[in-house]
C-alpha cells in the first residue's frame, strides 16, 4: 500500500513536466516488472537476499504501476478541457472503459488461471499490457493536440509540458 500512494503522489507532482503517456508507458513497465517477478518467483526457490531483491523489484512495479492511474485521468482531463460540453460524458466514458477493462481482464486472468494456474496468468497480463501498447502508441501520436486548444491553438494550460504543442523531449 505504500508503494501504491507513494508512486500515485510522485506521479501527481510529476503532471507538469512529463508527458502522459510517458506516465502511462512507466506503468506498464512497471506491470511487466511485477508479471516478470511472479513468474520467477513461481518457478524459483530463491535464498532470501534473491528474494528481497525480487520483492523490492517488484515494489518498484507497484510504485511505477500506481502513476498510471493520475496519468490516465489527467489526459481525460485534458481532452475535457478542450471540449467543455462533452467534460461529463468524456469522463464517462472512462467509468465505462474502467469496468469494460475489469470485467475483459477478470474473464482472461480466470481462464488463463484455469488453463495454467499462476503461468496463465503471468502469460496473460504480458499479453494484455503489449495490447496496452498499441492504443498507447496511437495516444501518443497525439497527445500534443490535447490541452493545446487544439491542433492549431495557441498553447493553453499544459503548453509548457514536454510533450505538449509538439514538443517531444519526454
Amino acid at each position: 500500500g505504500a508503494a501504491f500512494f507513494a508512486g500515485v503522489f510522485w506521479a501527481g507532482g510529476r503532471f507538469a513536466r512529463t508527458r502522459r503517456t510517458t506516465m502511462l508507458l512507466e506503468g506498464i513497465a512497471g506491470g511487466l516488472a511485477i508479471a516478470a517477478v511472479a513468474a520467477v518467483a513461481n518457478h524459483a526457490d530463491l535464498p532470501l537476499p534473491a528474494g528481497l531483491a525480487l520483492a523490492a523489484v517488484a515494489l518498484a512495479g507497484v510504485f511505477l504501476l500506481a502513476g498510471a492511474t493520475p496519468a490516465a485521468l489527467g489526459l481525460l482531463a485534458d481532452v475535457s478541457e478542450a471540449h467543455p460540453a462533452d467534460r461529463g460524458a468524456i469522463m464517462g466514458l472512462y467509468s465505462v472503459f474502467l469496468a469494460l477493462g475489469q470485467i475483459v481482464g477478470s474473464l482472461v486472468g480466470g481462464g488463463a488461471a484455469q488453463v495454467a494456474g499462476i503461468d496463465g496468468i503471468v502469460v496473460a497480463t504480458f499479453a494484455l499490457l503489449g495490447l496496452a501498447l498499441v492504443p498507447l502508441a496511437r495516444l501518443r501520436e497525439v497527445e500534443h493536440v490535447v490541452g493545446s486548444g487544439g491542433p492549431h491553438g495557441s498553447g493553453g494550460p499544459h503548453a509548457d509540458r514536454p510533450g505538449a504543442a509538439g514538443d517531444l523531449r519526454a
